[in-house]
């Protein structure tokens, strides 16, 4: 055998990028399953771990909550009928908060944030993964609020137990199924924000409490208020204003009535500063949740040695 001889292909072997003889006319190959990206695994094994420890809380809950604000209430009070779509939007607020909290810090807290970290996932697809898993589980539990409230009241409408059951105008239906998104996504990346760079859950819990409650306090409480969600009547109260008299939420909407043009400019206006504010807030999280960023921040010993207790089965401190 020549040098030559040896150095050509063989001719036996088959060609790989021929196509199968075997398979019929016309036919394609089936396409290669798509690979699932990184950040839905990650999303995933939060909402799984999560479900696993909670259980059927979340149902039980919501049914007690339905019942005081979405229907005994409302019933009580004629003029708060659309009061349980605030507790809508508030239940998609606080459990997306408390899942996006524990992101990182409870990750420190265990110690398992190392092993994270080691994996071959990029940085943007753990953070990402995180909010995601935060927000639809927020989503959820206000859509679930949602889904019971309407039930439930429906169910006493149309047995005459309750005619009067409050039900919402499909407008205020609409605006909680979107309300429920934005806010539960608002909160998740506010405090995956503030996980990242802090030593325990506890840390952020103690920090800002006072500030947290009144906004918890205003956007919740005062604003339903202040619309006359709470009165007995349904009439806006009139708040009074310097040099004397008052003036109610129900006056301005009489007012602006008449200039659609400068309700229109209010309302893009708000719109571009909250998405503004969304769109800071997500670069600064993903800032915050690289690996280098995360390896400079410390322990909190206290919140550590809870942690294993808790997994240990120990009493609490």
């Amino acid at each position: 055998m020549t040098a030559s001889d040896a150095a050509a292909p063989d001719a036996a072997a088959p060609d790989a990028a021929a196509p199968d003889a075997t398979a019929p006319a016309g036919t394609d190959r089936p396409a290669p399953d798509r690979p699932v990206p990184a950040w839905r695994l990650v999303a995933g094994k939060e909402l799984g771990d999560l479900l696993g420890r909670i259980g059927r809380r979340p149902v039980t809950r919501t049914l007690a909550v339905v019942g005081v604000f979405g229907l005994l209430i409302p019933l009580r009070f004629s003029g708060t009928a659309n009061l349980p779509a605030f507790f809508a939007a508030f239940t998609a607020f606080l459990p997306a908060r408390l899942v996006a909290i524990d992101a990182y810090a409870g990750e420190r807290e265990r110690g398992t944030l190392e092993a994270l970290l080691a994996s071959p996932l990029s940085d943007r697809a753990i953070a990402v993964g995180k909010v995601a898993a935060a927000t639809a589980y927020g989503v959820a539990r206000g859509w679930l609020f949602l889904a019971v409230w309407l039930a439930s009241a429906g169910l006493l409408r149309a047995t005459g137990l309750a005619p009067r059951a409050p039900l919402p105008t499909p407008a205020v239906l609409v605006a909680v199924v979107v309300a429920a998104v934005v806010v539960a996504f608002g909160a998740a990346l506010f405090g995956v924000y503030q996980s990242a760079q802090a030593p325990s859950v506890r840390a952020i819990v103690e920090s800002g409490g006072l500030l947290r409650l009144v906004v918890i306090l205003v956007v919740f409480f005062v604003v339903p208020w202040v619309l006359g969600l709470l009165s007995p009547d349904g009439t806006a109260p009139a708040l009074p204003v310097p040099g004397g008299g008052g003036v109610s939420a129900d006056a301005l909407v009489d007012a602006l009535a008449v200039r659609p043009a400068a309700v229109a400019a209010a309302a893009a206006g708000a719109a571009l500063a909250g998405l503004g504010w969304l769109w800071w807030l997500a670069r600064a999280t993903l800032r915050r949740t690289g690996r280098e960023a995360l390896a400079l921040v410390g322990t909190d010993p206290d919140g550590a040695r809870r942690s294993r207790r808790r997994r240990a089965g120990g009493p609490r401190s």
